[in-house]
């Protein structure tokens, strides 16, 4: 949440959207970041109002070496993260990419991130995380395993198991100096607002 609303503050909602996709989704974060617009299917390109729920396709899966199709997909359900990924996306030509930049670049901007929250080099996340991150957001908002195992597209629910109680068990946050703890507290406060941007403006 603080990542999130510190990229908001940035404007650099392109970014943000990316980072939305693969935490809500549970996405790898190289799956969303090779994805462009038409690969992303959201409520108004359904023709159906009632609908809420958005769909990445992911065209060159990791998992499809072990069986898996050639093009999976991930969906995203929660309403505030669908609203605000449509905001940003849904202008884009189907063509372009949803983070028009680099890898690197991304990378970048997620460490300048930490940088501001002075999250010390030797406890701090990198983007593969995201994906984990999005596991664990399932599992606390009462998601059964089977569930999160389907969304994650993976075969096995014993190695599944196994990554949710290394997770789970893993308290980060108390590990930060209290100056950390207090910088992502203040950024965290301005997420639900930041979910409510941007305008207009699309920005990377």
């Amino acid at each position: 949440r603080a990542m999130f609303a510190l990229a908001v503050h940035f404007r650099w909602y392109r970014w943000a959207g990316a980072l939305m996709l693969g935490y809500e989704g549970i996405s790898r974060i190289g799956e969303v970041l090779k994805a462009t617009r038409q690969d992303l299917v959201l409520p108004a390109d359904m023709f159906d109002p009632s609908y809420r729920a958005l769909f990445l396709r992911v065209r060159q899966p990791k998992g499809k070496r072990r069986g898996k199709g050639r093009i999976q997909h991930s969906k995203v359900e929660a309403p505030d993260a669908v609203e605000f990924i449509s905001r940003v996306f849904y202008p884009l030509a189907g063509c372009l990419l949803l983070f028009p930049l680099s890898s690197s670049v991304f990378r970048r901007r997620w460490e300048k991130l930490l940088d501001v929250l002075q999250v010390p080099p030797v406890l701090r996340p990198t983007p593969a995380s995201i994906r984990g991150g999005g596991a664990i957001l399932a599992y606390r908002r009462g998601e059964s395993v089977q569930s999160i195992l389907w969304r994650m597209r993976l075969k096995s629910q014993v190695t599944l198991e196994s990554y949710l109680q290394e997770l789970a068990a893993e308290g980060s946050l108390n590990q930060m100096p209290e100056r950390t703890k207090e910088r992502i507290k203040f950024a965290s406060s301005f997420y639900f607002a930041a979910l409510k941007s941007p305008g207009e403006t699309i920005s990377t």
